[in-house]
Formats: structure tokens, C-alpha cells, sequence
């Protein structure tokens, strides 16, 4: 059975709304998992700039209670090599990108958080969020996952839209429709903004700020009730992946601290047992036990 943890008498999810008093009695005690939503500034269709920060960050705030999770600030400039030159665009190289998430990431383990959640909003930082998150596991125990919700919804899409999911396409616009309609500029809309996505074509930039897969188009919904239909579905159905993430993670035979290296004033903190967290160094690399 999963580890029993009161809920926060705080409605608050985020961190960064609550002080840092509220933190420490909060964290881990009875919250030890964080949300890290990530995203990019980017061309997208019909949607603003900041839809890949947008959603995630929405996203994590709609499903932290049910998960008992904390929602950290969000990273909004991420890995954008292929639209990036377009307007509005910002490219972070990967090598900079993963080092600052594994930073970010380790400094949320310091703090006592136990199970991270990367909340991921933008395809092009993928192979940089693996590496991040593989580092920070390694470096320092914490449980570290790194989601991607459009991919988790592709078998919904379809049914819902009516349009297969693509980059600023039906799945997207849908979602920012839902939470975020003053994002959404329909009369900019034009059929040519699409590209067909070609495994055989690698373009800096794409030719398109709204990029389709396997041949059918993907074009935007703009239907207001079916976008809410969607969205609720993304929402419900998220939420029931990420609490049995965490759930299992929980599970009494998984160990309930870390042993990583504690940062400066938060030495012997209590864990969520009620006892004095442990506080030595794990080796670098080393994997954390398991029964």
C-alpha cells in the first residue's frame, strides 16, 4: 500500500506563491513530490508564442492536488533548434539546457523532494530532459520522471477532435482553447501555415508553424465545448497516470529518504516519518537501493 501522507491544510500548489516558512513545513512532510513543468518560446499556428510553458504549467496545477504535489516554477526557454528561427522563437543548446534542469532538478531533491515530476511541453527538449533527469537519479536519488502529455493523449485525440494530435495542431490548440481562449487567434488562421513533417526532410527552420504527421492533417479546433471535452479527458486521464506514478514510488518498499548531500540550513529536517532525514553524501552514480 502507498506510504499514508496528510494532505496540506494549504491550497496552494506553488511554490513560488507560498513562503518559505510555509515551505519547510510543508515539504516533505507532508508533500514530497514536485511537479517541474518545462516548455519553450516558439511559433505555434494559431496560439501564442508561450503555448509549450502554458499547458504544462496548466496542466500541473490542475492535477497537483489529486497527486499530492508541489508545482515549481516553470522553465520557459527550452531545446528549439527547428522553429526557433521563426518569430519569437528561443533556442537554448542542449548541452546548456541539460545542465541547467539537472541543476534545477538536484536543487529540488536538496530540498526535500523525493519524486520529480518533468512536466514536459516541447518535443525538442526531450533527448536534453533523459539526460537531465538520468544525472539527477544518479546524483542524488531522487525518483525523476520526465512526462509528456501529448504523447500520453495520442489514443484520445482522434476520438475527441476528430484530427490526429501534430505541433500546434488540433491537440494543442484544443488544450489552449480550454484554458487560455485569449491565446487563441482564429482569424490568423490559413491552411498554409501546415507542413507535412517528412522523416526524409531535416529543415532549419521548418517550412511551418503547424507541422503534421502521417500524411493527415492536423489542422486546429476551434470549437469551444469540444476543446473543454478535450482538456477535461487530458486532466483526468493525467492525473490517473501520475498518481500511480507516484504511488507506486511511495510504496513501502521503496525507501522514504535519500541519502544525498544536504544543502546549507536544512541538515536533519524531519522526512515524513516523523524522524530526522538522513543527510550523508550518496557516491556519485551509485543506484539507489531497491528491495
Amino acid at each position: 500500500m502507498p506510504r499514508s501522507r496528510a494532505r496540506p491544510a494549504s491550497r496552494e500548489r506553488r511554490i513560488d506563491r507560498i513562503n518559505w516558512m510555509e515551505f519547510a513545513e510543508l515539504v516533505p512532510r507532508h508533500i514530497n513530490t514536485a511537479l517541474l513543468p518545462v516548455g519553450t518560446l516558439e511559433a505555434h499556428g494559431v496560439t501564442s508564442l508561450g503555448t509549450d510553458n502554458e499547458i504544462p504549467l496548466r496542466l500541473s496545477e490542475a492535477v497537483a492536488e489529486r497527486v499530492n504535489a508541489a508545482v515549481a516554477p516553470p522553465i520557459p526557454y527550452g531545446v528549439t533548434a527547428h522553429l526557433g528561427a521563426l518569430a519569437g522563437g528561443t533556442h537554448v543548446p542542449a548541452p546548456a539546457f541539460t545542465e541547467y534542469v539537472t541543476a534545477v532538478i538536484t536543487a529540488l531533491a536538496h530540498q526535500g523532494f523525493q519524486n520529480i515530476v518533468v512536466m514536459n511541453g516541447h518535443g525538442g527538449n526531450t533527448d536534453a530532459l533523459k539526460e537531465a533527469a538520468r544525472r539527477a537519479h544518479e546524483e542524488t536519488g531522487v525518483f525523476v520522471a520526465v512526462f509528456q502529455w501529448w504523447i500520453e493523449m495520442r489514443p484520445y485525440v482522434e476520438e475527441i477532435l476528430g484530427a490526429p494530435g501534430g505541433h500546434a495542431g488540433a491537440d494543442e490548440t484544443a488544450a489552449m482553447l480550454a484554458i487560455a481562449p485569449d491565446q487563441v487567434f482564429p482569424g490568423r488562421w490559413d491552411p498554409s501555415l501546415a507542413f507535412e513533417h517528412r522523416d526524409s526532410i531535416l529543415a532549419f527552420p521548418a517550412p511551418g508553424s503547424l507541422l503534421y504527421y502521417g500524411g493527415k492533417r492536423s489542422d486546429p479546433v476551434f470549437n469551444a465545448r469540444t476543446a473543454g471535452k478535450f482538456w477535461e479527458r487530458v486532466v483526468e486521464h493525467v492525473g490517473e497516470v501520475l498518481e500511480d506514478l507516484v504511488a507506486r514510488w511511495n510504496r513501502e518498499a521503496m525507501p522514504a529518504t535519500h541519502r544525498r548531500r544536504a544543502p546549507a540550513g536544512r541538515a536533519g529536517r524531519p522526512n515524513g516519518n516523523g524522524g530526522a532525514a538522513e543527510t550523508r553524501e550518496r557516491p556519485r552514480g551509485s543506484p539507489r537501493e531497491k528491495k
